[in-house]
């Protein structure tokens, strides 16, 4: 008996032996069937290494089965829901441009072409509403935001479940109300995504089932217990955040804004932390909420700590069975059959305008990219904060409802910049504007310099059709400047010149990009020394100008370009010049006009301006350059003729010239040629070379008096930086008929 339970026991031991590692297989296969949650912490540009991390993840094969997000993870979460590969991710971050999102620019080339030259050219605006200004918010509404987001989800369009996407998705915002955390799972995905991240401060609320929303960091940053509750068994957690950082580290606006959503939830934080099961504190050293310039590198950061955790993801590797689908190209060939266009937020701009500027109609078909435009073309208006657009489908029908929601502008503004440079010294500008003056059609701005050199100019326009291809415009302008006279390219006397220009003119806009103007106007314009010396002239000129012009403006932006083309080309009759002369004296002797072998009579005035930006690589740009002025019957001298050098077209025939300053060389005829290259390099950082030659004081009717004297040569280097107060530009140039180098510096917006 004892034997056979000495036999009992032993066969029991090795049972119990036995037994652990079948349950081990069985973990295994317990492992495979768990229900994975992915979860995505906010945290700026530094969420963009949650890409990194999904990388890693793909590699690997494993199945996502649940994402939750917050901020820029509810960016990326959506993007690998709806069924973007890590892989086409990271392209859609390291080629989107970040500054451009997070701000009001707008694309140069939807602007109406009469205003491109001068467009966003202040620091600040102020609407004017009621008779009163109103202060701003330091809030923006993001349109370029909701474009980018409405091209990256539109193939979800149909979807109102966040469970039917390919992985289900939700994300997570704040009740601005209440301070509740909101969980969206339903709905339009791009407002569910555009709520999340709608940073305190930085971007406007966002309106959703009947709440302001903004950004889900502020209470609850890294929503782990929320994948839980969608079915999750197992938690892997990405957090890229911060946290509570010292007062030194806040760099930035973003950054305080971060520090601040931190405050409350860091008390959510523990909570979230205990349930997650794989959890990866990404170290992204010194990178902030800001650094969007440094996406690649903070990507790479998110694949390095991605592979710390391939062991913990190899229990779960392989169990993706079917490719990711490539969802960009299937998006790009999206065509929407427009059943209805249906608007909503409109008070005072009327509907016919904005259906004209949309350019869409019921029964048309669009792409995304030709949805996108017709959206930005409207915003580009200036009537809108924000134009937003979400897809409804019809039943039965494969077409679409376009809701096009807006949120309008004050039809006033008050505007102003900065500006200082060597020829006009320091100033402020200010303008003052209307959309919408006195009548519907009707816009008025005026603009004042207060500086060394002041100015003003006011206008008001017309619109004949309600295309606004037609439009009649009265200009008025002054300015007043001082300036060296200069003789063998020396300064020998400084003068005061005073400017005064009523103009009327009627345009027409020719197809996108350019439009013709046909104007008269009347000129007055003084001349007075500065300093008594021996050789002195004071003269005033009156006189009416017509003109017929055709402007063309395809620029990519009007600070530092690096691609399009800009033209203008005039003619104009000088007309009825009625001269007076207080004094002129050569030489401590008194003169006549007669004296200085100026014999006024009417004459035809050409001018040509072509530039062309041409982008070599991603970093380089060639500068090609071409301005020609030519005076045809013209025995003035100084009177009406073109004035060469100077960095920046600021003057009345003025022709720029890298080499020489304004005023330096004055001459009825002049073609001049430059050929330069601008390297962008560092953060909105730009180096420039130019060379330029110029032929001027030369007849076409006579040659043979071209002379070596009539050449000129000049180069120059510069250094610029785009910033937020404007452009800034160091130069330096030197030309050999001058024999010196000239230091320039502008800063802040030209008026």
């Amino acid at each position: 008996m004892r034997s056979y339970l000495k036999l009992l026991c032993i066969y029991v031991c090795l049972l119990m032996y036995v037994l652990p590692a079948g349950s081990v297989e069985s973990d295994a296969g317990n492992t495979q069937d768990k229900k994975i949650g992915l979860t995505l912490s906010g945290g700026g540009a530094r969420g963009l290494a949650h890409i990194g991390v999904l990388h890693i993840i793909d590699s690997l094969g494993v199945q996502i089965d649940f994402i939750t997000g917050t901020s820029m993870g509810s960016i990326v979460g959506g993007m690998y829901a709806s069924g973007y590969s890590a892989k086409e991710i990271e392209e859609f971050a390291l080629t989107m441009d970040w500054e451009t999102i997070f701000s009001r620019r707008t694309e140069l080339s939807l602007i109406h072409p009469m205003r491109r030259d001068n467009h966003q050219q202040h620091i600040v605006e102020l609407p004017i509403q009621h008779g009163r200004i109103r202060t701003p918010t330091g809030a923006i509404e993001g349109q370029q935001l909701w474009n980018v987001l409405n091209e990256v989800f539109l193939h979800t369009h149909h979807i109102t479940d966040f469970n039917d996407l390919d992985i289900p998705f939700a994300c997570v915002a704040t009740n601005v109300e209440n301070g509740d955390a909101v969980i969206m799972r339903d709905g339009n995905l791009v407002t569910a995504v555009r709520a999340s991240m709608a940073i305190p401060s930085v971007f406007t609320t966002v309106a959703r089932d009947g709440l302001k929303l903004i950004d889900g960091g502020v209470v609850n940053n890294f929503p782990a217990l929320l994948a839980k509750e969608m079915g999750a068994d197992f938690v892997i957690g990405v957090n890229v955040s911060q946290g509570l950082r010292p007062a030194e580290e806040l760099l930035t606006p973003i950054d305080i804004i971060y520090q601040m959503g931190f405050y409350s939830d860091a008390k959510n934080f523990a909570d979230n932390r205990a349930v997650t099961d794989i959890f990866l504190d990404v170290d992204l050293g010194s990178f902030t909420a800001a650094s969007f310039a440094n996406t690649y590198e903070i990507i790479e950061l998110g694949k390095e700590a991605g592979r710390k955790i391939i062991d913990d993801l190899m229990p779960f590797a392989g169990r993706k069975t079917e490719p990711r689908a490539r969802i960009k190209e299937k998006r790009e060939q999206i065509e929407l059959v427009i059943d209805t266009i249906i608007f909503s937020g409109l008070e005072n701009v009327k509907l016919w305008y904005v259906t004209n500027t949309l350019n869409i109609l019921p029964g048309d078909t669009v792409g995304v990219r030709q949805l996108t435009r017709s959206i930005n073309k409207l915003y580009a208006s200036n009537y809108f904060n924000r134009v937003h657009y979400h897809l409804k489908p019809v039943p039965d029908k494969g077409s679409v409802i376009l809701n096009i929601d807006v949120s309008e502008k004050p039809f006033s503004s008050l505007a102003a910049a900065l500006h200082f440079g060597s020829f006009t010294g320091a100033a402020i500008s200010a303008r003052i504007s209307s959309n919408r003056f006195l009548i519907y059609n009707v816009e008025a701005s005026a603009s004042v310099v207060i500086g060394e050199q002041p100015a003003f100019k006011g206008s008001l326009i017309y619109f004949f059709d309600e295309r606004r291809r037609t439009w009649a415009r009265y200009m008025v302008q002054g300015r007043r400047l001082t300036f060296p006279i200069f003789d063998d390219f020396e300064p020998f006397a400084e003068y005061n010149q005073g400017y005064f220009r009523n103009e009327i003119s009627v345009n027409r806009l020719y197809r996108q990009n350019s439009f013709f103007s046909l104007a008269t106007a009347y000129y007055f314009e003084s001349l007075s020394p500065n300093l008594r010396t021996p050789t002195t002239i004071d003269i005033n000129n009156r006189a009416f100008e017509t003109s017929l012009s055709w402007h063309y403006l395809r620029l990519n932006r009007n600070v530092f370009p690096t691609s399009g083309q800009r033209i203008r080309v005039s003619g104009s009759f000088i007309h009825n010049q009625n001269p007076s002369v207080s004094e002129i004296r050569l030489d401590g002797r008194p003169a006549s006009l007669e004296d200085l072998d100026i014999e006024i009579s009417n004459f035809l005035q050409f001018y040509l301006l072509s530039e062309s930006y041409i982008p070599l690589w991603s970093n380089l740009t060639q500068i090609n350059k071409l301005q020609i002025g030519y005076s045809f019957g013209y025995e003035q001298g100084f009177i009406n003729s073109f004035n060469i050098g100077g960095t920046y077209h600021l003057l009345k025939n003025q022709i720029t010239f890298a080499g020489l300053n304004e005023y330096e060389v004055i001459s009825p005829n002049i073609v001049a040629a430059s050929l330069g290259y601008q390297y962008h390099f560092g953060r909105s950082v730009y180096g420039t070379g130019i060379f330029n030659a110029a032929l001027y004081d030369f007849r076409v009717d006579r040659p043979e008096e071209i002379s070596g004297d009539s050449f000129l040569l000049g180069a120059g280097i510069s250094l610029g930086y785009d910033s937020i107060l404007g452009p800034f530009e160091l130069t330096f140039s030197y030309s050999p008929q001058a024999g010196k180098i000239i230091g320039y510096i502008n800063m802040g917006w030209l008026f």
